[in-house]
């Protein structure tokens, strides 16, 4: 179901992108209308039960429609780790830093440290020599890209950080890929060169 979800919001935020902010709102508005979801509540989950905290909630302002989904602290809503490697949705260390974050620290939700982001890896099975040995770089690339800032010993995601977090979970990665590559030892470039 997840996936069929993810296609459905990729089609329509492509076709509505290059609208009008008034012509978005109206077909937000009629698909609204048209699913029967106007005479439910204002939260809305899909299982048509009571709102909870984790709600996606349509927020009318004038003309303009936004969606909300700052609370959403739901395991079920994201992929797994596993999904996220099979997928290949965060396309760099960077962005497998930032979504193990969004992970350890309850998505977004509270503080997270250097080694639940370890962990992470460890559950993925990504660890190796190399992320380990880059993990304070690119932990700090995170920073300067505004997405967690240090808490003493702990990290917070910060709303940049979430909201990109969320974004890659969904499968809009807006970075290009990084393929690894190996590197030839000194020996293997003397045999070559000899």
């Amino acid at each position: 179901m997840f996936d069929k979800e993810i296609e459905a919001i990729a089609k329509c935020t492509e076709l509505v992108k290059d609208l009008d902010e008034d012509a978005k709102f109206r077909v937000i508005k009629y698909l609204i209308e048209r699913f029967g979801i106007a005479s439910q509540p204002q939260n809305y989950t899909g299982n048509r039960s009571a709102p909870t905290n984790g709600d996606i909630t349509l927020i009318q302002n004038g003309a303009n429609a936004a969606y909300s989904n700052e609370n959403a602290s739901d395991p079920s809503e994201y992929p797994s780790l596993r999904d996220l490697m099979i997928k290949n949705y965060p396309k760099n260390e960077n962005e497998w830093i930032l979504c193990y974050s969004f992970y350890s620290s309850k998505f977004g939700t509270d503080t997270f440290t250097r080694d639940e982001i370890l962990e992470k890896y460890r559950e993925n099975n990504r660890l190796n020599k190399s992320t380990s040995g880059n993990l304070n770089n690119n932990i700090a690339a995170c920073i300067k890209k505004d997405w967690i800032k240090t808490s003493g010993e702990n990290f917070i995601l910060k709303p940049e950080g979430i909201n990109y977090a969320r974004e890659i979970l969904a499968g809009r990665s807006t970075s290009k890929e990084v393929k690894q590559t190996k590197r030839k030892s000194k020996q293997t470039q003397n045999e070559n060169n000899a």
